[in-house]
């Protein structure tokens, strides 16, 4: 753009002035894509053994998780970058904890959120707690669930619980919310938690991903967002066995990166992992 901005300052007659005006009216009036009304995509980031949930609508940009502080700066700063975004409109931190909550001083400076809601906002300036509620953005429907009001529990538990819909089509994120969370949800809401993705509480770990609650989401794709070869074995052996046996697919950021899915599009809701340029631990070996 630099070049073309100085032949346009170039005296008349000269030949390449057209064209440098038409790449410059490209710079000003450039989107990069963004969905349609009424759909939703989504990436969940390859944030090592962490977690970090992309959410776009046609005029919205939601976080859910920023990941550790690395993959913050590595992956997820650059990649909203380069699509465009320069403002959240909410940025939901499930919990206070490294590989969810690590990089939120990097995504609160350079994200500015208008709204961030937490499952332990006394840690955030300027958190709200993610109480139960339901919103819309662009024709697509959001709601925050809790699975119990219990101020004991213990920190994976008070993980905000995100579900969105598109078109009918939904996706469930529950931080690292485990078993007895899950059944509290499984209690509460009932099949109202059915979703064609499910972000696997806890990284894929054995403490979450209870049968009971994978009955109630059923869902298609199965999501591990988890470190290539970490040291908890996640997802867990169990996990991946459970998901199998309720017929979805499993799919893991270790193994593959990030993974994009696009909600309201369509009767598949996957459409594959994301090529970017990758940091030491994306760069996986079955690729």
């Amino acid at each position: 753009m630099p070049l073309a901005a100085l032949i346009v300052l170039l005296p008349r007659g000269s030949g390449w002035k057209p064209l440098a005006w038409l790449v410059l009216a490209g710079f000003v009036f450039y989107r990069p894509n963004v969905p349609q009304q009424g759909r939703l995509n989504v990436t969940v980031w390859d944030a090592g053994q962490g977690l970090s949930v992309w959410m776009q609508t046609r005029n919205r940009n939601l976080l859910f998780d920023t990941g550790t502080e690395t993959a913050a700066a590595a992956q997820i700063l650059p990649n909203l970058n380069a699509a465009g975004v320069r403002r959240l409109d909410m940025l939901v931190l499930s919990h206070h904890d490294a590989d969810h909550d690590g990089g939120f001083a990097a995504l609160a400076q350079a994200g500015k959120p208008r709204e961030i809601l937490a499952g332990q906002p006394q840690f955030y300036p300027q958190a709200a707690f993610c109480e139960e509620k339901q919103w819309q953005w662009d024709g697509v429907h959001f709601e925050l669930l809790r699975p119990s009001e219990n101020e004991t529990a213990e920190d994976n538990d008070r993980s905000c619980v995100l579900r969105a819909v598109a078109g009918g089509q939904a996706l469930l994120v529950t931080g690292d919310l485990g078993r007895r969370g899950e059944l509290a949800l499984v209690e509460k809401y009932g099949a109202g938690l059915y979703s064609q993705v499910l972000v696997l509480g806890h990284h894929g770990s054995d403490s979450s991903s209870a049968g009971a609650f994978l009955n109630a989401v059923s869902p298609q794709y199965a999501v591990a967002s988890s470190g290539f070869a970490n040291a908890y074995r996640h997802p867990a052996a169990a996990v991946q066995n459970r998901v199998k046996a309720h017929g979805a697919a499993l799919l893991r950021t270790d193994l593959s990166g990030a993974l994009v899915f696009e909600l309201g599009g369509g009767e598949d809701v996957f459409r594959g992992r994301l090529k970017t340029s990758k940091p030491y631990w994306q760069r996986k070996p079955f690729e």
